[in-house]
């Protein structure tokens, strides 16, 4: 049996040290019990990368921020997301609803601890590079965040990478084709689904990639894993029960159709009121006479 396809060792172990990390620094900081700020924090860490090799180390930046300019930061990283990717807001809402609620100082300070855990545990090396490609670093972490969580008990746990990449080999769909996952957690079978692709010349953003769990966090970790994979747009995300609903595809489908729809006519209606407000001089109001 080849190996060609199986997670390095050291991608993994790297793994396993982030996810240590970040547990131990997010509930050192807050023992609130709530999962969403550090995942939200490692997830958003993930999305930065360096796009110039000769420009500035992102870690270097990163440390010299204040917790202020870190929560900043991360407002701006999830505004940029949703912008750039309209179809996934309701996926990712549970991750990234937080920031957006004006969260207090502690709250705050926490996250801040929790995101230099994470970079001196070398998240970065991992999650900024192509070794984000071996790796489910987000399923990982929340595997350890859920292991001291009331929250782990309810039998959800990160499928061992592995068992991922034995079925992948069985699933490798044709271009133009749909992977779909039930069970699809932080969508560790598409990772390797993709790699496998990728190993016989063939691109993953041409497949469609359908998945739905019971786990709201772990969907929003699929959808950022999505973009960390290189995935493509065609990306098919629910959170609910499929045994209470069969139909989750086509509920995908709906909610992403919808979201699209309200973004265009968001952005279209922007732009209406920009052009009226170019066409408006308050100069040519009456009475009222332009100024030298």
């Amino acid at each position: 049996m080849g190996t060609g396809n199986r997670v390095p060792r050291d991608s993994q172990h790297r793994a396993v040290a982030i996810g240590e990390a970040v547990d131990a620094a997010w509930h050192r900081a807050h023992s609130a019990g709530r999962l969403d700020v550090p995942l939200s924090v490692v997830a958003a860490l993930a999305l930065l990368r360096q796009h110039d090799s000769n420009g500035p180390d992102p870690a270097e930046q990163l440390r010299g921020l204040t917790t202020d300019d870190f929560f900043g930061l991360v407002r701006q990283v999830w505004t940029e997301v949703a912008n750039a990717r309209p179809d996934l807001v309701t996926a990712l809402y549970p991750l990234i609803a937080w920031c957006f609620d004006e969260p207090d100082r502690q709250v705050r300070a926490a996250a801040h601890a929790t995101a230099t855990a994470a970079m001196k545990a070398g998240q970065l090396e991992v999650t900024g590079t192509d070794a984000r490609h071996e790796v489910d670093v987000l399923g990982v972490v929340l595997a350890l965040l859920k292991s001291r969580s009331a929250k782990g008990a309810r039998g959800q746990f990160y499928t061992p990478a592995p068992l991922v990449e034995a079925a992948a080999r069985f699933l490798t769909p044709d271009e133009g084709q749909t992977v779909s996952d039930p069970a699809v957690g932080t969508g560790g079978l598409f990772r390797a689904v993709a790699g496998a692709l990728r190993a016989t010349g063939r691109d993953p953003t041409t497949v469609t990639w359908a998945g739905c769990d019971v786990d709201e966090l772990a969907v929003a970790a699929a959808a950022v894993n999505s973009l960390l994979w290189n995935l493509g747009p065609r990306v098919l995300l629910y959170a609910g029960d499929v045994l209470a609903e069969p139909d989750w595809i086509a509920h995908a489908r709906a909610q992403r159709a919808e979201i699209l729809h309200l973004t265009d006519t968001v952005r279209r209606d922007k732009q209406l009121l920009i052009a009226l407000d170019r066409l408006t001089d308050p100069c040519e109001e009456v009475g009222q006479q332009p100024t030298e």
